[in-house]
């Protein structure tokens, strides 16, 4: 099962590695004259948009992957051995668990 608050964790910590040192790059080499103040300006402004957006952004990407992972919705052919025919079946998502392994039987076939 998909543990959404340990995905948004590793998502969080994926932004805060790249993203600040990334913007801080950034504001260096756009600065004009680089000097001691302006590397304290990109480092703040750096951290100030770490602390700003990867938390939302994480927790928004994890509940998006939550939502698709718990709505996927799969099917597959099922060969039913001594039987010359194939069924198309739905396996349900989570909310409503296949139960000791039953596989659905469309055409009847018993």
């Amino acid at each position: 099962m998909l543990n959404v608050s340990a995905l948004q964790k590793q998502i969080k910590s994926a932004l805060s590695q790249y993203i600040p040192a990334a913007l801080e790059t950034c504001m260096k080499n756009g600065a004009s004259i680089r000097s001691e103040e302006t590397d304290k300006a990109a480092a703040a402004f750096a951290k100030q948009f770490d602390e700003m957006v990867s938390e939302p952004l994480a927790q928004s990407i994890a509940s998006a992957i939550d939502y698709y992972v718990k709505n996927a919705d799969i099917t597959g052919t099922i060969i039913t051995v001594g039987n010359k025919f194939t069924q198309m079946a739905h396996i349900s998502p989570p909310p409503t668990p296949i139960t000791g392994g039953k596989i659905p039987n469309t055409f009847g076939i018993n």
